[in-house]
């Protein structure tokens, strides 16, 4: 049972379904390494060395585990979409974000992480009338990047420090199809399909210093090696591979602060910066600034709702690329909280985020969005259960 738990996972982590009306001309959904407890903090946490924290985006926060931690999550929610005309339809998406296993000895700490990095996927159809014929139009994107992280860190007095081999595995498959309603005419369709992938490498730094920490990390940019294919289902029927392809990636830097104050409140500061500008001239470098505040109580002190954490923030973030010749302008507010366990380290938590993306005014499209979001952390899946029969001496009756 423990071993299809683990493949139904693995697998599940290929369901993705990050919608966005914007996808055509990007890839809206980024994921910046947050477990569900930062989601639900304003999506902060890069530095919060004052729990057991699995926001791998900086690989040194594996120093916060000191038992064999596996954590990952889910997501569900919808999406609503509108154009400038006030013409939308709602769709629903889930996925999940992450798979995290960590693997502590002594000062040394290791650890393996899956996630999607961006995405955007969107499907639409309309019908149309040409020369008195009517037909429908299909326009299907499935567009996303995935990174596999190897992660070494030690921790130290002086300043903690993680080094994480990143292998990237991306995808874009464009599809078209032209359906006519009547059999005289001959439906047209294509694909292109586009792969990717390459390594990479990220390193990060952290400090605690009594109630005060602080976090930074850099993702070093690589170039994506890969190849388009072009596949039609009319005339000339061909499968062809069409040559190769190279998608950069940026550098990115992050940074975050926390303070802990009266022993059970926290904020997050923390902030991102993506050079998009020197990987390709006709994109902007992107931005996200986050804010977080939660109220973390001491464990078994007070009653049971007493000792329940709760969480709040909100980011603002500019996506790189635009739509209408204008700047993509992305907010969100969030919410979460923790179901407290028996062991401090094992928790399942919770969060709700809704976010407002793009602009009908500026951009003539609009993303918005209410998800929720159920993780897990701390569960280890692969430690056996502890015998508890021993040999007992047991006294022989006196005569």
């Amino acid at each position: 049972m423990r071993y299809l738990l683990i493949l139904i996972i693995i697998l599940g982590i290929g369901f993705l379904e990050a919608n966005s009306v914007l996808s055509f001309s990007g890839m809206p959904q980024k994921y910046y390494g947050n477990d569900i407890y930062g989601i639900g903090m304003g999506e902060t946490g890069i530095s919060d060395l004052f729990r057991v924290n699995t926001n791998f985006l900086n690989p040194a926060n594996t120093i916060t585990a000191s038992n064999v931690t596996f954590s990952t999550a889910f997501a569900m929610g919808n999406i609503w979409y509108l154009d400038k005309d006030n013409r939308g339809f709602k769709d629903d998406g889930a996925y999940f974000p992450y798979f995290n296993l960590t693997i502590p000895l002594k000062k040394h700490k290791f650890a393996f992480c899956f996630n999607s990095v961006t995405s955007g996927n969107l499907e639409n159809e309309q019908e149309n009338v040409w020369n008195n014929y009517t037909y429908t139009e299909i326009n299907r994107l499935s567009a996303s990047l995935y990174k596999a992280d190897l992660i070494y860190a030690y921790k130290n007095d002086l300043l903690n420090f993680g080094l994480a081999l990143n292998y990237y595995i991306s995808h874009r498959i464009q599809y078209w199809k032209m359906d006519f309603k009547s059999t005289y005419l001959q439906d047209a369709e294509y694909e292109i399909d586009e792969g990717y992938k390459n390594p990479g490498f990220s390193f990060g730094i952290n400090k605690k210093m009594q109630d005060f920490s602080f976090g930074a990390v850099y993702i070093k940019g690589t170039d994506l090696d890969g190849e388009i294919k072009f596949k039609y289902d009319h005339s000339p029927y061909t499968d062809e591979l069409a040559g190769d392809f190279t998608y950069k990636l940026p550098d990115q830097i992050s940074a975050g602060f926390t303070w802990r104050f009266k022993e059970k409140f926290k904020i997050n500061l923390e902030t991102h910066y993506e050079m998009w500008e020197e990987s390709d001239e006709n994109l902007d470098n992107g931005y996200k600034f986050g804010l977080g505040f939660a109220y973390d109580p001491l464990s078994g002190y007070g009653s049971w709702l007493e000792q329940i954490p709760l969480r709040m923030g909100g980011y603002i973030r500019y996506l790189p690329f635009r739509v209408n010749n204008e700047k993509i302008e992305e907010k969100a507010i969030s919410f979460g909280l923790s179901i407290p366990l028996k062991s401090p380290i094992k928790q399942i938590d919770l969060a709700c985020k809704y976010m407002l993306r793009g602009e009908t005014d500026e951009n003539e499209l609009r993303d918005k969005s209410l998800m929720f979001y159920v993780g897990i952390t701390g569960f280890d899946i692969f430690a056996k259960r502890s015998r508890k029969i021993e040999h007992r001496y047991i006294p022989e009756m006196e005569e």
